[in-house]
């Protein structure tokens, strides 16, 4: 499915995008060639969403010693190199963050409260848009995230801490009294209260006011940023590029999870995947959110400017649910497992989540951000 939804994003969806952009913007690589072959194995109107306890269908029968069924299947995706003049790091700087989600900006408002076009998006791409929507993840997920909770809380945050006491160390990264909060010991809980309405506002159909195409696995390493002369803070992995761009435009890749959403969830996916907590305090996560919303209003359609209105306390309540969203998902699927020995294994991956490498974020992602 996902491999179709890639597929149908650049051969149906992105002409219609660019045409809206009405620009220079070529949004995601230039591709020669998309199509998949998968009849017999997935329906053409087949949904990604996951099944849930209650669906009656029966998994499907295959014979493991006979694959015969898989021949002449697969797909073709060609896309033009853009590495020349781009690069692609994690964690990102403030500026880094402002160019990735300025681009999300853009994409979204290609689409945002265009009716005929979100119906081609929903109808040809993921029903949930986004790869940790909570209709395409495996319901055991969210049936046990307090007890994910519990062992995080056994062997990351009391692990730290002993650790940090039997260091001496006066920089400490878990808070002092951390679990004395209530709210904190019962975060698994309150996470699995709350996830089905969550997911329910940040679901909208094609004809919402609110409703855009959304990327859905908007983090650092599905971006390319652009490689300025005087970009002193890329990693180009210490390779020297023979030509720079003079855009300041990144360029989008891996549509396998786009569908119709709430465009917040790239944002709030973003700055919790690859911005680090101490560039996020003291107004820092605002002025990244701010930046977002001023950049779609500048980009909407001609004839939509003016008369479009996203009031910002709303935008700023769907912000706000989207990393609660999000966190559920890191929660329930991320953080199953983790360990200390699991995060320093991971801290140099910079396509893993920061907060599931990195203990300060994710103690400040839970516990700081959201007091």
């Amino acid at each position: 499915l996902y491999s179709r939804t890639e597929a149908r994003f650049y051969s149906d969806i992105l002409p219609l995008l660019r045409e809206e952009a009405g620009s220079s913007w070529d949004i995601a690589p230039k591709c020669y060639l998309a199509e998949s072959y998968l009849h017999d194995l997935i329906g053409e109107d087949e949904s990604a969403a996951a099944e849930q306890e209650n669906d009656a269908r029966e998994d499907p029968k295959y014979d493991e010693t006979n694959d015969s069924i898989l021949r002449g299947k697969g797909g073709n995706l060609i896309l033009k190199s853009v590495r020349a003049g781009y690069y692609q790091t994690s964690p990102l700087t403030i500026q880094q963050a402002s160019t990735c989600l300025a681009a999300a900006a853009k994409f979204h408002a290609t689409a945002l409260g265009n009716q005929e076009l979100l119906r081609k998006v929903s109808d040809k791409l993921c029903e949930y848009g986004g790869s940790y929507h909570l209709k395409n993840r495996n319901p055991k997920e969210l049936l046990n995230i307090c007890k994910t909770w519990d062992d995080f809380v056994k062997n990351i945050i009391v692990a730290q801490s002993e650790r940090e006491e039997a260091s001496a160390n006066e920089c400490c990264i878990i808070p002092k009294n951390f679990l004395d909060r209530e709210e904190i010991r019962n975060i698994g809980q309150r996470i699995r209260n709350v996830a089905e309405y969550v997911s329910s506002e940040l679901s909208p159909t094609h004809d919402n006011k609110y409703a855009t195409i959304v990327h859905g696995d908007y983090k650092a390493m599905n971006v390319f940023l652009p490689l300025l002369v005087d970009d002193e803070s890329s990693d180009s992995g210490g390779d020297t590029c023979s030509t720079y761009t003079n855009s300041n435009e990144a360029l989008l890749i891996d549509f396998a999870s786009t569908g119709v959403g709430m465009g917040v969830s790239d944002v709030a996916m973003l700055i919790t995947h690859a911005v680090h907590p101490k560039d996020l305090i003291d107004g820092g996560e605002e002025a990244l959110v701010d930046g977002y919303f001023n950049q779609l209003e500048k980009s909407l359609p001609q004839h939509k400017r003016g008369t479009y209105t996203y009031p910002r306390e709303e935008a700023l309540r769907h912000y706000r649910l989207a990393t609660v969203d999000y966190f559920r998902f890191v929660l329930g699927r991320l953080w199953r497992g983790a360990t200390l020995e699991s995060f320093e294994k991971k801290k140099n991956s910079k396509n893993a989540v920061l907060v599931s490498r990195n203990v300060e974020a994710a103690v400040a992602f839970k516990g700081l951000r959201r007091k």
